[in-house]
């Protein structure tokens, strides 16, 4: 036994660990002891002698392989035992060795197991990479596949569309955060939120569901398609209370958010997935009368809808363009009370329709306003995406009121300036050309407008017309030069455009009260 022993100590020595990443676990000059310790700490590689006390090496592997086929043999054998070393082949050991052991040979054998095990972890990391991969893509086409069921308007894109879902009722809720103040939207807290309620919706629907889409859409609305067998409809019921209750008591400690979760009606065709979806989205609309919070039925936001109701955007057009023309705010904000009176004196509407009037005012504002293409959308956009987090009327119409209002007074500025900007350039000129020959004609050429619409906006914005404007300009600059030099009458008179002194003393006389000449004298 002592030989065995001597044996185990001189292979530890031998082994180059480090190389090849492995570590020893023991040492026992005996099968049955072996076989305990492979039981126990299950090691990767055994070197075992063929003849050992008490269980040989061959009964060993044996019984090994029936707790595990992973562990790796490698016997030992002398000459005499060679047979028994070929019988060992058959139980499926990695490699032999005879005695005298040769260090190399032993690194070698042991060096060609290290480079097994690294191609089978390899191996093992690319298939549950693939495996990820293959997960991911899934996932990825089951999402993507929800949000073209939101998008798309034809039901028989949805049918060539199919995901396999196998359950008998498909239903879509919209779970909709709301901003308590959108000035203070934080996206990277919006994420992690939204990421928080998937996990929350997948826990509790994958307990009572055969299949769950879910996918975000802008402006934090969070779709969710799920399928079950009628038997568990009840438990669908209680498990959507369940969605509610946790993420409002996630969302204690943000003050930022409010939560109410539109739910669609049960479908039980696969084209009606849609419909379910859309219901679930106009539900969750009405929380703009109903409140935020809740849960809210389609079934519930659709009594009482009336469609023969005329459109109140359509109704109040043609007034709410009228105000843009003429720039007026104030009558823009009495057609904007008008249109969302209609929505606050009903309670048998569906009020969803309220998001709809907002977006329809915007496209009518942004595209009436004289606006470059990419700023309007992006106006657009911004706009529409505060509307939606707006949850009751009140809020809305006052989003759109100041908003709105603020486009239409920076236009109104804008367009003063721009009728103004002529006249300022008229002036201009005359300042540093009044002692030449101008006529009306003239300047309107130098500004490039049209002389009669020239005349027309000079005189309502100078409040005199171009010839008066002209000559008190030529009267005030006579007046400085009599008073600041000792030159002619004469020649003050050509210096400021006219030829003709009798002409200039007349002119003078009749716009300042008193000739050239006596002017001088008082004012000298």
């Amino acid at each position: 036994m002592d030989d065995e022993f001597r044996i185990g100590m001189l292979i530890r020595k031998l082994i180059k660990w480090d190389e090849y990443d492995m570590e020893f676990v023991d040492a026992v000059d005996n099968g049955e002891t072996a076989f305990q310790i492979i039981k126990e700490k299950r090691p990767d590689i055994v070197i075992t002698d063929i003849r050992m006390p008490k269980l040989s090496g061959l009964d060993l592997i044996c019984m090994t392989r029936e707790i595990s086929r992973d562990i790796k043999f490698v016997v030992i054998s002398g000459y005499k035992e060679f047979e028994y070393a070929h019988r060992a082949l058959q139980y499926g050991v990695d490699d032999y060795l005879l005695k005298p052991i040769s260090e190399d040979e032993l690194n070698k054998v042991l060096k060609k197991i290290h480079k097994e095990f690294l191609q089978k972890e390899h191996q093992i990391k690319e298939r549950q990479e693939l495996q990820e991969k293959v997960t991911q893509s899934r996932q990825i086409i089951k999402r993507d596949f929800l949000k073209n069921i939101i998008e798309q308007e034809d039901a028989d894109e949805v049918e060539d569309a199919r995901v396999a879902l196998e359950g008998e009722v498909y239903r879509g809720i919209d779970i909709k955060l709301d901003y308590v103040d959108y000035s203070k939207s934080d996206r990277k807290q919006d994420r992690l939120t939204v990421e928080r309620i998937v996990t929350i919706v997948e826990g509790i629907l994958k307990e009572v569901s055969e299949e769950v889409l879910i996918c975000e859409k802008e402006n934090l609305h969070i779709y969710c398609l799920f399928n079950y067998d009628y038997s568990r409809a009840k438990l669908i019921k209680n498990s959507i209370n369940d969605i509610l209750s946790e993420i409002k008591e996630y969302l204690i400690g943000f003050e930022q958010y409010e939560v109410t979760i539109g739910v669609g009606t049960e479908r039980t065709d696969f084209a009606g997935i849609r419909f379910s979806i859309r219901e679930a989205n106009r539900a969750v609309g009405n929380r703009i009368k109903m409140g935020t919070g809740r849960l809210i039925y389609a079934e519930a936001a659709a009594r009482g809808v009336d469609n023969t109701d005329e459109n109140p955007v359509e109704r109040y057009r043609e007034s709410f363009l009228a105000s843009l023309e003429v720039y007026s705010r104030e009558n823009m904000e009495q057609c904007l009370n008008q249109i969302f009176s209609s929505f606050m004196l009903r309670d048998d509407i569906d009020f969803s329709g309220c998001y709809t009037a907002a977006e329809e005012l915007i496209d009518l504002f942004f595209g009436y306003m004289d606006l470059h293409q990419e700023e309007s959308r992006q106006l657009r956009k911004r706009l529409g995406g505060s509307c939606q987090h707006c949850y009751s009327i009140t809020q809305l119409k006052n989003l759109l009121k100041t908003e709105l209002g603020s486009y239409l007074d920076m236009n109104r500025a804008a367009a003063e300036d721009e009728s103004v900007k002529p006249v300022r350039q008229a002036k201009q000129y005359i300042d540093e050309h009044y002692n030449e020959k101008i006529v009306l004609e003239d300047i309107a050429e130098v500004i490039g407008l049209n002389p009669v619409y020239f005349s027309v906006l000079f005189k309502k914005e100078a409040g005199m017309n171009f010839s008066a404007y002209l000559m008190n300009v030529r009267m005030e600059k006579a007046k400085e030069m009599l008073c600041s030099s000792n030159e002619t009458i004469a020649a003050i008179g050509e210096r400021v455009g006219y030829k003709d002194s009798r002409y200039f003393s007349q002119t003078f006389a009749k716009v300042v009260g008193v000739k050239p000449a006596l002017y001088r004298k008082l004012h000298s």
